[in-house]
């Protein structure tokens, strides 16, 4: 199953990404995809060294549109007919103690380096040809936004989780997500992060006069907010238990 993870920035979708991968690395071989072209604390987060952008095993940005996608799937999926993360040379994959392993795209990082469109356009053609094992997960943390929506890049995906925190434009964002996503028939859910009681209460009501749903929440847990102030590996034990519950009602576990 490929799960695309989506919000505005600043709702938590990188945390909660990882909250899922740590839940799911339990029973699935999985794996998670940054396609955050300007985060950089992901590998951090999971404890990790940074693996080698995947753009770089294909030449780099300027390289890719001109190799279009069927050279690209050509270069990743090497003799298979599709492509499988498990043939991907080890340096573009960096694996957790808990078997998370950590796929990155690429990021822009220099003055002038360019807009992230080949980057958009690598995750999709990536996930429009993954191949996957019985066992085996992919989670994707998108950049902020809807700019990879207008790509296309969630055309490869089984389903789209949305990540809203207690804010107006959050729940703004999950609609257009979900009027957007109704047309390609893909499981939709909506996740409240950073939650307390009574917002919980006011953003339950909030998101039904607009029609939506919240699947499941997440709450309020300070020594999340701590370990990102830190830079250091996630620490999450309240919210991990949270995660599992939203995972076993989406029957995902």
């Amino acid at each position: 199953m490929k799960i695309m993870i989506c919000g505005k920035g600043g709702s938590g979708k990188s945390t909660v990404s990882l909250l899922i991968a740590k839940v799911l690395a339990k029973k699935y071989k999985t794996y998670l995809i940054d396609s955050d072209e300007s985060n950089v604390l992901l590998p951090k987060m999971l404890g990790v060294n940074p693996p080698k952008p995947l753009v770089e095993y294909l030449g780099g940005k300027k390289s890719i549109f001109p190799k279009g996608e069927v050279n690209i799937v050509n270069a990743l999926a090497k003799a298979g007919k599709g492509i499988m993360l498990d043939k991907l040379p080890e340096e573009y994959v960096s694996t957790s103690p808990e078997g998370i392993r950590l796929i990155t795209i690429g990021k822009v990082r220099n003055f002038g380096e360019g807009c992230a469109c080949p980057l958009n356009f690598l995750t999709r053609t990536l996930l429009k040809n993954l191949m996957l094992n019985e066992n085996e997960m992919v989670l994707v943390d998108t950049d902020a936004g809807i700019e990879h929506v207008g790509r296309g890049v969630e055309e490869g995906c089984d389903a789209i989780l949305a990540v809203v925190d207690p804010t107006a434009e959050a729940l703004m964002l999950a609609k257009v997500l979900k009027d957007t996503f109704e047309s390609l028939h893909k499981n939709f859910w909506i996740i409240l992060n950073k939650a307390t009681p009574k917002i919980t209460e006011l953003i339950e009501k909030k998101a039904k006069e607009m029609g939506l749903k919240i699947d499941g929440k997440i709450g309020f847990h300070e020594e999340i907010f701590a370990s990102c102030l830190e830079g250091k590996e996630l620490n999450a034990s309240e919210a991990i238990l949270d995660t599992a519950a939203i995972l076993k009602s989406l029957n995902i576990i």
